[in-house]
């Protein structure tokens, strides 16, 4: 996996685990993205493009639930999916 990609993988997963207040949509959403972000960190190879393009799906589903209220989150949700969008997925 490309370095910087892991790396805001890393920031992305340790910014959703602090946000506290949200509705239950929001919550199962950052609870399937935490879940999503570790299988891409862990996944082989073979694996990866199928992880990816889920992960990708749901950062702009979170992107716009979550832009208003958690603009930092928001921004690193893009940087991943540009990150992902440079490597083909």
């Amino acid at each position: 996996m490309d370095k910087q990609l892991h790396n805001r993988l890393e920031e992305l997963h340790g910014e959703l685990q602090q946000i506290k207040y949200v509705d239950q949509g929001e919550q199962q959403l950052l609870q399937d993205l935490l879940s999503d972000i570790k299988k891409l960190i862990s996944a082989g190879e073979s694996n990866r493009g199928y992880a990816s393009e889920l992960l990708g799906e749901r950062l702009r589903e979170g992107i716009e639930l979550l832009e208003a209220s958690h603009p930092r989150a928001t921004m690193l949700m893009g940087q991943v999916i540009d990150a992902l969008a440079k490597m083909g997925i």
